[in-house]
């Protein structure tokens, strides 16, 4: 009696063609719906988008972007269910190749205790902003060349797509949360926790020679091994430039480090 009363609260309201559209996706078990699945059921192009449209505003469907949904299921009653963040993230995604990353992860992983208000999407093909549900998401299309160091992770019976431990640590370098000396206190707090040698070898792959420099010479500093900075100092072996190791100050005082090819502005 009790599933019973549970459909008959969650078809409430609905009329005869938005349970058949909801019911039969569930039935194919699609947690998409798309313009062109609506279009085929009814062969009507405007009931199609009028269904879609009617759904939504219901609180039954939850557009992800232009002909793409997301159900909310018929046996969440009163809508009371939101989808995972990181799967919606997969979805809104598509075919294109993305992992979840920067401030989110830096959580994720425990490098702070903020909590993001917003999903960070790495991808190779675009860069915008968009709100789903009340959740604000952000694409950011990076060189493909910094598309590595992927773990994929399952939720909900779906696989999903986030920075490793180790990648993490070297978007971090990259694009720190907070003060530039955050970065030596989360790599010193990381260390026992990573592969290290998965992270040095991450680093010799990321195509912005400056972030090898810091990362060489803060790992340095912390008693690193020679061998494996022997790796990273390698990887600089024809760049000849200096750099300041805190960039966030406009100064270019400070001791020169010629094996990092650093000037320590600090």
């Amino acid at each position: 009696m009790k599933n019973n009363n549970e459909k008959k609260t969650g078809y409430r309201s609905l009329s005869k063609d938005e349970i058949y559209l909801i019911s039969r996706s569930e039935f194919e078990k699609q947690k998409i719906i798309t313009k062109e699945f609506t279009l085929k059921l009814f062969n009507d192009q405007k009931k199609a988008a009028n269904i879609l449209d009617k759904l939504t505003r219901k609180g039954r469907l939850i557009q992800i972007e232009r002909g793409k949904y997301i159900v909310v299921p018929i046996k969440s009653p009163n809508q009371l269910w939101t989808p995972n963040e990181f799967v919606i993230a997969k979805f809104w995604m598509g075919e294109v190749p993305y992992y979840i990353g920067y401030f989110t992860m830096y959580n994720y992983w425990g490098f702070t205790e903020q909590i993001p208000q917003t999903i960070f999407v790495l991808n190779t093909k675009r860069s915008y902003t968009k709100l789903i549900g009340n959740i604000r998401y952000k694409a950011v299309k990076i060189n493909e060349k910094k598309y590595y160091g992927i773990k994929e992770i399952k939720i909900d019976e779906e696989i999903v797509c986030i920075s490793d431990r180790e990648r993490t640590l070297v978007d971090f370098m990259y694009n720190p949360l907070g003060s530039f000396k955050n970065v030596e206190k989360v790599l010193k707090d990381n260390l026992d926790k990573i592969n290290i040698n998965k992270f040095i070898r991450y680093l010799t792959l990321f195509p912005i020679a400056s972030i090898r420099k810091r990362a060489g010479y803060i790992l340095e500093k912390l008693n690193c091994e020679s061998l494996q900075l022997d790796k990273i100092k390698d990887s600089i072996t024809h760049d000849n430039t200096f750099i300041v190791l805190n960039p966030s100050y406009h100064s270019r005082k400070g001791k020169i480090n010629k094996d990092w090819r650093i000037i320590v502005n600090e």
